[in-house]
């Protein structure tokens, strides 16, 4: 029996309450023990399990549901940044905030008959593209993060958060890492590309490194099932691809 196959079909509704409930549970655990519960921290949580649904809607291709909910998440996200003091983190969510409301427009036109978003495949030069771009990304960084110093973006530093094989990694890196990658999975995922969710499958490994190397369990388990979500992801869209491509041939 193929389980995927099942979750993405047959089990989408109670897997999709699963995953819900653990994800809300590893979400109230870490406000609940690494919080004062502030207005603002209940604010984040209840942003966060906005998160929770739009990754959710977003895994099964529903427009209204992944992309609605996503730019509701990112004024959420640009509140609380906002509010914390970090003006520099609000860049990420403006930018998801734009690329949703175009993902609301642009999925609309490219529905099955069940009205879910039909996924495209990528070719080589799209990978080609994507990796420079990638590689833009990392040597330009450095440059753009220094002229936005001032707006508090992503303070450079030289503090260690992994040692790995002789080399040390630093916070710096692993953010700018994180961002440039990050905001490539968004573009590739707005645009209908499958491939884009072995991006994000990337990025969450990057973070649960991290939360791991800082005994940070909570946000382990959260990031743990955020990567689950993004290989069901990954599956859900190759497959339904495979299914289109089927249907035309």
């Amino acid at each position: 029996m193929n389980i995927l196959e099942k979750i993405t079909n047959d089990w989408q509704r109670p897997w999709a309450i699963t995953w819900f409930v653990c994800g809300a549970l590893a979400l109230f655990l870490g406000f609940w023990l690494t919080t004062e519960r502030t207005g603002l921290d209940i604010f984040k949580l209840s942003v966060a399990l906005v998160g929770l649904l739009c990754v959710l809607a977003l895994a099964f291709r529903k427009n209204i549901g992944g992309n609605g909910l996503g730019m509701l998440a990112n004024v959420g996200e640009i509140v609380a940044q906002g509010r914390s003091g970090a003006t520099g983190l609000m860049m990420a969510p403006i930018f998801y905030f734009f690329t949703h409301l175009f993902g609301l427009l642009h999925w609309r036109k490219h529905q099955d008959d069940k009205g879910d978003m039909k996924p495209q495949s990528g070719s080589k030069l799209l990978w080609l593209i994507t990796l420079g771009f990638i590689a833009l990304g990392l040597l330009l960084f450095p440059w753009v993060n220094s002229k936005l110093q001032a707006f508090a973006f992503i303070p450079a530093g030289s503090s260690s958060a992994i040692s790995w094989l002789g080399f040390n990694i630093t916070w710096y890196q692993i953010n700018v890492l994180a961002f440039v990658l990050g905001v490539t999975a968004q573009t590739m995922m707005i645009l209908r590309y499958a491939a884009s969710w072995w991006i994000w499958i990337v990025v969450n490994f990057v973070w649960l490194a991290v939360n791991l190397a800082n005994n940070n369990m909570i946000f382990a388990i959260q990031t743990l099932i955020y990567q689950v979500n993004a290989f069901i992801a990954l599956y859900e869209w190759w497959s339904s691809t495979t299914r289109h491509k089927q249907n035309l041939d």
